[in-house]
């Protein structure tokens, strides 16, 4: 009875190690037109999450055709061990090249692949896998985000696997659309296969990537490179003629610095080597999703950190309108108002915005003079500018007029030079005297009680009646100076005239 189980067991082995021949069809090309689930980051990926899972039961646990393949050797991996089949699950991170061996030498060497001696610290073959013996049969799968950058989109990427015994590789878009690039599940009789298809981004950024390996017993290996450029995709058994190695066709391993854990590209543990996978029904759904406090499922179906405004805190709860930044807070992240000034937008331009250390907003005044659209700010207030030059009313120089006064230049009443309405501080006169010289306003300019006038030693009646008489000084006249003495002018002429007369008088004779 032991040895039928054991021929049973091994059966698959033998089967897969046969010889024949087989033809397979490559899927077609895929495109990507989704968009990518979050940024690029700007820092390196620290690997892969890779989760595996030893069988007692391959023939079971390990699906051989196109449509059980993928969801058959995920329902294995997430089945918690039970009598049938105790084998735990054993989770790392792959810090190094995706170049896995168990470096068995026997043989054809089948499991050394295209790139032998590629990475430092890891044996020829390929670094090893959870476990590297020859005869037990188990899964592994690794999951991530694939870091597609700016310089990789819209131009076919071609992904190559080297795999024994099989292999799929599985990525998503943001809004979940799944893209099988690979699907190369266990054959019977052809346990080695090179395998290849392109990819063509439309959009950088981080897409959810899933590869799946399958292992039944002897050779073990999986290698994934990527190639850009012009390339004829193929997939075929590792011995069917045309043999095309991967690796002198121009394909470049794949390493750890395109992959991340997280959306926001930290590692989602502070160990570097620890991660934990989720069930891909928890992705992206509220609360932990089976990832424990602090934790949730995110698109990759990897546990990751509550740091983010869509997953905050112990619970993972959206963070609100009024508190809509995840921020780490005495170690745990909490949802708050702000993270920085810049978050923080003043109501007016007296205003600036300010974040303390607890995450709140506060808006303290400006400095006093500092300007604002209308002016200047003025105890938190934009003030417009004095409409007075100089602080008064309505003059240069506070008064009413321009020099203090009330309406004239000087600080008089009407006058230029403050005095009454006279240029000279007077009355109407420029002397500040009466109308002209001190005297009355009868229109003589030397008359009444100015200094030449009155009673004095020129005044009279007449011009024959003496000295003084004011006959002549009430007439228009006169330089105004004060003098009684007539004009002579008039009387020379009138003389003239008599001589002229006289002297044409004999003439008419």
């Amino acid at each position: 009875m032991l040895l039928l189980r054991r021929f049973l067991l091994f059966l698959p082995v033998l089967l897969f190690s046969g010889p024949g021949s087989v033809s397979a069809e490559v899927l077609p090309p895929v495109v990507v037109t989704g968009d990518p689930f979050a940024p690029s980051p700007t820092q390196p990926g620290t690997g892969l999450c890779s989760i595996s899972r030893s069988s007692t039961n391959p023939g079971v646990d390990l699906p051989q055709s196109n449509a059980s393949f993928i969801p058959g050797l995920n329902a294995f991996l997430e089945t918690p061990p039970d009598a049938s089949n105790p084998n735990t699950r054993v989770t790392s991170v792959l810090q190094t090249s995706l170049d896995l061996s168990n470096n068995n030498s026997s043989g054809t060497r089948l499991s050394y692949g295209d790139f032998e001696s590629a990475v430092p610290g890891c044996p020829s073959g390929g670094c090893g896998f959870f476990l590297s013996d020859t005869t037990t049969s188990f899964a592994t799968r690794l999951r991530g985000f694939l870091n597609v950058t700016a310089d990789q989109v819209n131009q076919p990427l071609h992904f190559g696997f080297y795999a024994d015994d099989a292999v799929a590789f599985i990525l998503y878009d943001r809004a979940f659309n799944s893209y099988t690039v690979i699907n190369r599940p266990p054959q019977l009789g052809f346990a080695t296969w090179r395998t290849t298809n392109s990819v063509t981004f439309t959009k950088p950024g981080l897409y959810p990537v899933e590869v799946l390996y399958a292992e039944v017993s002897e050779h073990a290996a999986l290698e994934m490179s990527m190639l850009r450029g012009a390339f004829s995709d193929f997939e075929r058994p590792a011995n069917q003629l045309p043999v095309v190695n991967l690796q002198q066709s121009g394909f470049h391993l794949v390493t750890p610095e395109m992959f991340y854990q997280s959306e926001t590209g930290q590692p989602s543990f502070p160990e570097l080597d620890r991660c934990v996978q989720c069930n891909r029904k928890d992705v992206d759904t509220p609360g932990n999703g089976g990832c424990g406090s602090g934790y949730h499922c995110n698109a990759a179906a990897v546990c990751d950190v509550c740091d983010t405004a869509r997953f905050c805190g112990a619970s993972c709860s959206p963070c609100g309108e009024e508190t809509p930044f995840c921020v780490a807070r005495s170690r745990e992240p909490v949802c708050v108002q702000c993270r920085q000034g810049s978050d923080c937008t003043a109501p007016d331009a007296c205003h600036v915005g300010v974040c303390d250390a607890a995450g709140t907003c506060s808006f303290p005044a400006v400095t006093d003079g500092t300007a604002c659209p209308d002016g200047t700010c003025q105890a938190g207030v934009c003030t417009p500018p004095d409409a007075t030059p100089d602080g008064g009313g309505v003059g240069s120089d506070g008064g009413m007029g321009a020099d203090g006064g009330d309406v004239a230049p000087d600080g008089g009443d009407v006058g230029p030079d403050g005095g009454g309405v006279g240029p000279d501080g007077g009355g109407s006169a420029p002397d500040g005297g009466g109308p002209g010289d001190g005297g009355s306003t009868d229109g003589a300019p030397d008359a009444g009680l100015g200094a030449d006038a009155g009673l004095g030693a020129d005044a009279g009646t007449d011009p024959g009646s003496g000295d003084g008489d004011a006959g002549q000084d009430g007439q228009p006249g006169g330089c105004g100076c004060g003098a009684a003495v007539p004009s002579l002018a008039p009387l020379a002429f009138l003389g003239l005239s008599l001589v002229l007369n006289r002297v044409r008088r004999p003439r008419s004779r």
